[in-house]
């Protein structure tokens, strides 16, 4: 492929991406606004009503102790302002503790207790209350967002301008993490017209690349070559592609998931399972980049979707490369297999080529036989003065026998005859 092509292609990519991150902020970004001010405003009331409860610079005070020393005890004095705070709330809201009904060992008869919370300050809620939190908690989950997310503590919004160009990535790659989805009706109808276009583009431009990435290796197996003359082209070639493999390896998995490693607090092997899963386009979803609770640098958004794009095609090579191996390994004992047979089917044809020869010599030898014992009867026949065969005659009537040469030719998988006749 031509760089002017290659280039063309890449400005095509790169703008595509501009075009679907732009629309997919456009149609998904209200909604997921709508779904963050909810769980925030959630935490807001339990925080508020906590906050209510609690207010006193005495149970200030008490949060201190409590927190310097977690198995502090209450006073007597505490407890009863404790208990007067829950009873002020209960009797003003009109709630009830949950209770519980549980059978006892023995007994017949069920009983009830009191659900107790061993954290104070204790909170109590309607079974109203309890679902709408639940329901929240899994809204903001299947949106992407950390359930425990406020406006001062949140992950960062995952359908702003440059998320939005990344999920249009893993869209036309075919990676699809799974990790954030759209949920309006325009982008789910958008990804289907998005993706029949640009994944077909991906995949020419991937292809380009790789065609370079090739180029690479050829030019350095020449340089290989100019260097060692006396080294075959075999081993130029095997030599640049285990350079250009253990080079690519390090630029593609080893720096990105130590990098990953830094940023988003994980284990190494986690970093480089996630670029593999990422490269390979299996796309688990259970490792995305980008969505822990911090600010990240623009700059290592950009990079790792450049890393992302180029090792891409870089994978996509050493898979090319392994296939090639098993074609040849597969074509070569497909060879041997063919080998095997015409050698097996020239045996067999050489065997019946004899077997008619035979038969051709016996029923010749036979005619002669007969021939000879039906002169003899003429001779006695006419009697003694019948002059006797001139030995011309005699050898005239005197049988040709084929001797039967097989001659094996094993390079061209034939078998050919070759007749000698006596005289």
């Amino acid at each position: 492929m031509q760089k002017t092509t290659l280039l063309a292609l890449a400005v095509a990519f790169v703008g595509y991406l501009f075009i679907g991150g732009g629309v997919f902020h456009v149609l998904e970004a209200p909604n997921e606004k709508k779904i963050r001010e909810k769980t925030f405003k959630v935490h807001k009331e339990q925080k508020e009503q906590y906050e209510w409860l609690f207010d006193a610079d005495y149970f200030d005070n008490y949060t201190k102790q409590a927190a310097d020393d977690p198995d502090h005890l209450l006073t007597p004095d505490e407890v009863n302002e404790l208990v007067k705070r829950v009873k002020g709330y209960l009797d003003e809201t009109h709630r009830n503790l949950t209770w519980e009904t549980h059978e006892q060992p023995g007994n017949t008869t069920n009983s009830t207790r009191l659900i107790r919370r061993k954290e104070v300050p204790l909170v109590v809620l309607s079974q109203y209350d309890l679902e709408d939190i639940m329901y929240s908690v899994w809204e903001a989950s299947e949106s992407g967002l950390d359930p425990f997310s406020d406006e001062t503590d949140s992950s960062p919004p995952h359908w702003d301008f440059m998320p939005s160009i990344t999920f249009s990535m893993t869209v036309v790659t075919t990676i699809g993490y799974g990790a954030t989805t759209p949920k309006t009706t325009g982008g789910r109808v958008f990804v289907i017209f998005y993706a029949l276009l640009g994944i077909p583009l991906t995949a020419a431009f991937l292809s380009g690349l790789a065609a370079g990435m090739s180029d690479v290796v050829r030019r350095v197996t020449n340089t290989i070559q100019k260097r060692h003359p006396k080294c075959t082209p075999s081993t130029a070639s095997h030599l640049a592609w285990a350079f250009c493999l253990f080079v690519g390896t390090g630029v593609f998995f080893v720096v990105p998931a130590w990098v990953v490693h830094l940023v988003e607090k994980w284990t190494f092997l986690e970093s480089v399972y996630f670029m593999f899963v990422s490269l390979s386009t299996i796309g688990f979803g259970d490792f995305v980049t980008g969505n822990q609770k911090q600010h990240y640098w623009e700059g290592y958004r950009i990079l790792m979707k450049i890393w992302i794009v180029v090792g891409l095609a870089y994978l996509a090579t050493i898979f090319d490369l392994i296939s090639q191996a098993i074609k040849k390994v597969e074509d070569k004992i497909e060879e041997e297999m063919e080998e095997e047979k015409d050698t097996s089917e020239g045996e067999k044809t050489g065997e019946d080529n004899l077997g008619e020869d035979v038969e051709d010599v016996e029923e010749q030898s036979g005619g002669n036989r007969k021939e000879q014992e039906q002169q003899t009867e003429d001779e006695a026949m006419e009697g003694p003065d019948t002059p006797a065969a001139t030995p011309r005659q005699s050898s005239a009537r005197r049988p040709r026998v084929p001797l039967i040469m097989i001659v094996d030719n094993p390079a061209a998988g034939r078998q050919a005859r070759q007749h000698v006749w006596q005289m």
